[in-house]
């Protein structure tokens, strides 16, 4: 008897194991091929591109491939978004190849971007941080002053102008050469701040440019404020 129950067990637990084995098989290659959609582009999207939701479609592919995490899975992952590298029509994007407008060019897409000289003394002392509001003004030497004919009376000498040029947002503050403030290293010095990036719209920019055009030739200082908040 008791040979024949030792067969038996063996063979139900052959019988378990294939059932399990199988119930395994089957659960993972049905997560491996169980379809879902995902967004693709609808034709080649190059670079630097400011990407909408009209831009994509939804196309099926197997669901182990989003499991993976470096896909976008919604149109509204990619809405807003920058391509960095060319998207081709009909593949998954990678999250590597569509960041945030601003963590790509430092600011909304409507504003353009500049940067301007900044001097510590100029500049609030350097203490001008991202984030932070500031006002440009351009200090315009004072005209010269013209001699006098022979009886006319002698005028007031001519005053600098002080102009109001822009209140932005400043996106970075740099050292020379675009190097960052600090490297993150105790060990390192900081450096100097240099140059200020802000963002503005293109006739801000425009009028922040006619400042910098008459410090470079007619002898004028930007000068920075905080602006109140």
């Amino acid at each position: 008897m008791k040979k024949r129950i030792l067969p038996i067990l063996l063979a139900v637990l052959a019988l378990a194991a294939a059932i399990f084995g199988a119930n395994y098989w089957q659960r993972n290659y049905l997560a491996g091929i169980t379809m879902t959609r995902i967004p693709v582009p609808v034709s080649d999207i190059p670079p630097y591109t400011l990407l909408s939701t009209d831009m994509f479609t939804l196309q099926e592919y197997p669901r182990a491939l989003t499991d993976q995490g470096a896909y976008l899975l919604s149109t509204t992952d990619l809405q807003g978004s920058i391509s960095v590298e060319t998207l081709l029509a009909g593949l998954p994007v990678a999250k590597r190849m569509a960041v945030p407008a601003d963590q790509f060019r430092l600011a909304d897409p409507a504003l353009e971007v500049i940067s301007l000289p900044a001097e510590a003394t100029s500049t609030v002392g350097g203490q001008v941080h991202v984030g932070e509001r500031i006002n440009i003004y351009c200090l315009e030497p004072a005209p010269e002053q013209t001699t006098p004919e022979q009886g006319q009376e002698v005028g007031p000498p001519p005053k600098p102008v002080v102009a109001f040029v822009a209140r932005v947002p400043v996106v970075a503050v740099l050292a020379d050469s675009g190097q960052p403030l600090s490297s993150g290293d105790e060990k390192s010095e900081p450096k100097p701040m240099k140059i200020l990036v802000v963002a503005a719209s293109h006739e801000t920019v425009q009028a922040i440019l006619d400042a910098i055009a008459l410090v470079r030739h007619e002898g004028a200082f930007l000068w920075v404020t905080l602006a109140t908040p």
